[in-house]
């Protein structure tokens, strides 16, 4: 017997067509319902790309504890699984979810022959937090993270949890992480406030003091910034503050993931975007909206700040055209060919550890060849969503930039991307792509305080 509402045989049903992604036959996969049992039936044939979807099948199945059974149809499978209504649910859920079924349509094939603007930000923002942290003093500083997401949304006379959140645009996991981090290191204290039971964040004098010295830090570099790198120096910097102030959403000042465990800048699609005014993007429900005031638009924004906030705006234009995680794509997805990568070698680029808990065999993104986590051959494919996130990745750039050209103005991109292209030629050492989006907030991080 089915239980409630039958929309969700509907998904699966559409679902299933999207298995296997060899056209001629999707019609092979089905779904058979068999007494109180469903059963989904899969044909896979001998392709590479049938290959990958059969390893995702397979995956999904042992994650739910699907069992294997013969079709009760008659009809021929490669392989069909026996599951439970509820099981059935979550297998459509996870088959969606590796898909593209809420992805958009592939864009033609685009070559982008320029740096892409998102690297230049990020190889400038990366450059300028390590000569922020070199030759620190002995006694710890903090971070340019916790400096700008945590000291710097403190004012003197304290503040409410909820009000911290929305001032350093934090969400509500991030927020309560980082704070307790700043408590511990004796930066930070909390007050229960009697009535309404409201938490005050208040700077200790060690915090204060930290903060000023962060503060001061900052200006130090951006003056060795300015003569090293003259007038390029200067028209970055006023390209990108030309940009900060048509900005309609407040972001936080050192970009930064939705909590210790999601990289993702706003916490995936959990609330839809909204067109605005405001435009809003897609969202998880502790990200908090906040409005840029017209008063605000002009206040003066720290020279990694406004790079931070620059490079967040086009991360959100980016994905929200919806295909697929810029910073993912970046530092990962671009490289991974629809032939794969032995597991060791996609651990020089991601975090894989091959048992199906890390973060891309979680969200099956990947698929990974049967065996033991040590074994290093196994090859690493990538799923159909990740190989239109890769496909797209260089027309979403350029097409990104050039709404940027039709929204912010032809001189202004022209000025930022030349600066900060005469910039990055200045850098020696090799530098990421994107930022590490979580990593501040882990506790022996560096970040929160840093010391030589």
């Amino acid at each position: 017997m089915i239980h409630g509402s039958t929309e969700w045989l509907d998904r699966l049903s559409e679902t299933l067509k999207a298995y296997p992604c060899s056209a001629t036959k999707r019609r092979r996969s089905r779904l058979i319902k068999n007494g109180d049992s469903f059963e989904l039936a899969f044909k896979f044939n001998a392709s590479l790309l049938d290959r990958i979807d059969a390893l995702t099948v397979d995956f999904i199945a042992k994650r739910i504890g699907a069992k294997t059974c013969n079709p009760s149809d008659g009809r021929p499978a490669s392989v069909c699984y026996r599951c439970d209504e509820e099981k059935a649910k979550n297998f459509g859920r996870y088959l969606a979810y590796a898909a593209t079924l809420s992805m958009a349509t592939p864009p033609l094939s685009t070559p982008h022959t320029k740096t892409p603007l998102s690297v230049l930000l990020t190889h400038a923002l990366i450059q300028f937090t390590r000569e922020y942290e070199r030759n620190v003093s002995r006694h710890g500083m903090p971070g340019l993270e916790v400096l700008s997401n945590v000291l710097r949304a403190v004012p003197k006379e304290g503040i409410t949890q909820k009000e911290f959140e929305r001032r350093a645009v934090l969400a509500t996991r991030t927020a309560r992480v980082v704070v307790r981090h700043c408590v511990d290191l004796g930066w930070l204290n909390l007050k229960k406030l009697s009535g309404n039971g409201s938490t005050v964040i208040n700077l200790t004098e060690e915090g204060e003091k930290n903060r000023r010295t962060g503060m001061r830090r900052i200006k130090r570099v951006e003056l060795l910034w300015a003569k090293r790198h003259e007038s390029h120096f200067e028209k970055l910097k006023s390209s990108l503050e030309a940009l900060a102030i048509n900005f309609e959403l407040e972001f936080p000042h050192y970009i930064t993931g939705y909590g210790p465990a999601d990289e993702s800048l706003t916490g995936g699609e959990y609330l839809p975007a909204e067109e605005g005014p405001p435009r809003i993007p897609s969202r998880g429900a502790e990200w908090p909206v906040v409005e840029r005031q017209v008063k605000s638009r002009n206040r003066s924004l720290s020279f990694p700040s406004l790079l931070s906030q620059t490079l967040m705006q086009f991360v959100i234009d980016y994905e929200a055209e919806r295909r697929g995680r810029l910073g993912l794509t970046a530092l990962f997805f671009q490289h991974l060919p629809d032939a794969g990568m032995s597991l060791k070698d996609a651990r020089q680029f991601q975090p894989i550890s091959g048992n199906g808990k890390s973060l891309h065999e979680r969200h099956l993104s990947i698929a990974i060849e049967p065996g033991k986590p040590s074994d290093g051959k196994r090859i690493v494919y990538p799923t159909q969503k990740t190989r239109l996130s890769r496909d797209a990745y260089a027309f979403q750039l350029t097409e990104i930039e050039s709404q940027w050209q039709k929204r912010y103005g032809k001189a202004v991109l022209s000025n930022l991307r030349g600066s900060l292209e005469a910039i990055d030629q200045a850098f020696l050492n090799e530098l990421p792509d994107y930022p590490n989006t979580t990593i501040w907030m882990l506790p022996w991080y560096r970040p929160f305080l840093l010391q030589r």
